[in-house]
Order: structure tokens, then sequence, then C-alpha cells
């Protein structure tokens, strides 16, 4: 397939496409606001991108508002097929603040067939008491918007994507699921990640470690 693929206009004329390996001036520019949006400690080599752009389990899309780019957001179509993680998202600084970001939030989900597929979502926790503390409670409030719903009592620990230890994080889910995920679904979805997005083992301690104190059942709230 050659070319980026439009998957869907909105009526503010919001457009956003999946990019293909050949998108190569498209890529430049996800690139380009990736890296002002991330900080070093959180972002994947360029090449490691382009490796993740040339597979089907990926999904990088941009969002474009009269030819200029926008946002984007690289969602990761876990191998049990039953959940997605969104990566990464970003807005352009000039253009925050209008909607966007939760447009192409939701927009990324369809794209992945959700609410048949659960679009997973790591956040930085707001349990820590420090001076962002409230900046990653609205960012929490800002999924929530959008009908996410966070895993009760899960402590999500993210392999780090260098040698810097990641802070501290949880997970919330964009589906269907309005009450109780099974545990057995939790761990199926965490080994995915660990597997398919970060390189880990499926029998990586830290997956049993983080399920060893939630129920049989997995509230979401």
């Amino acid at each position: 397939m050659t070319g980026s693929v439009v998957v869907e206009t909105s009526p503010s004329g919001l457009v956003l496409k999946r990019l293909q390996p050949s998108s190569e001036l498209e890529f430049t520019d996800l690139l380009s606001l990736y890296e002002e949006a991330f900080p070093c400690s959180e972002r994947k080599p360029a090449d490691v991108l382009r490796r993740m752009l040339a597979t089907e389990q990926y999904y990088f899309l941009l969002a474009t508002k009269d030819e200029v780019t926008v946002g984007f957001a690289i969602v990761c179509v876990l191998s049990g097929g039953t959940a997605a993680l969104l990566e990464y998202m970003a807005v352009a600084p000039s253009q925050r603040r209008r909607g966007i970001g939760g447009q192409i939030v939701l927009a990324a989900a369809r794209a992945v067939d959700a609410p048949s597929v659960t679009l997973l979502l790591e956040v930085e926790s707001d349990l820590i008491d420090d001076p962002d503390r409230l900046l990653r409670t609205r960012r929490k409030q800002f999924y929530r918007a959008l009908g996410a719903l966070e895993l009760r009592n899960l402590s999500w620990s993210m392999p780090p994507v260098i040698a810097a230890s990641p802070p501290a994080m949880e997970m919330m889910a964009l589906s269907a699921i309005v009450d109780f995920v099974p545990r057995h679904q939790v761990r199926q979805w965490l080994t995915e990640i660990y597997v398919d997005v970060y390189g880990q083992s499926a029998d990586d301690p830290r997956i049993d470690l983080m399920l060893r104190a939630l129920p049989e059942e997995v509230e979401l709230v």
C-alpha cells in the first residue's frame, strides 16, 4: 500500500490519515511533533518508530486541518485482538484547547474498531503529591470526559523506554465494558503490552506483581 490513507474527516475539517511506510513527508511531520511533545525519557528512537510503522499491528494516525499537521496518535493493536494501546498522542501547541485531542483519541478508537476492541490508555498517576499533581489529574479528567474509566487498584508498571525509570502509572480503558473486567482478561492485556509494545517476556515477574492485589473481577471506575 502506498501513501497515507484517510481514516475519517470530521465536520470541523479535521482529517485523520493512517500513515504507510512510504508516507515519508507526513512521517517527518509526525516525528517533529513527537520530538517536541515528549521528553527523551519517553521517546523511542526514530528508527524504532519506522519499524513500528512498517507493521500492520501499528496505526500511525496523523491529524491535519487545512493541510497543516495539528496532532497525531500512535496505537498498537495487541496480538490477542481484544484490545489496543494508545501509545502516544499529542496536539501541536498552537492548536491546543480546541477539542482536537479528544477528536484524535475517539477517531483512533474507531480506527481500531472500538468498542469491540478496548482502547487502553497509559496515564501518569495523580496519587503522588507533588507540584505536577494537578496537571496529571487534568489529564485523567480529559480521558474521563471521553468516556474512559480507570482499572481500580491497578498500578501499571510500565517498562522503561530507555534507561530512565518511568513515573508511577495507572491504566484507563475506553470500552463498551462499563462495570468489571475479568482478572484473566487484564492479565492477557498486560502480557500482550509487555510483549508486543515493550519487547519484554510473557513471564516477566512484574506482571504477577501488578495482578497480585487485584480481585477476580476488576472494577472500572
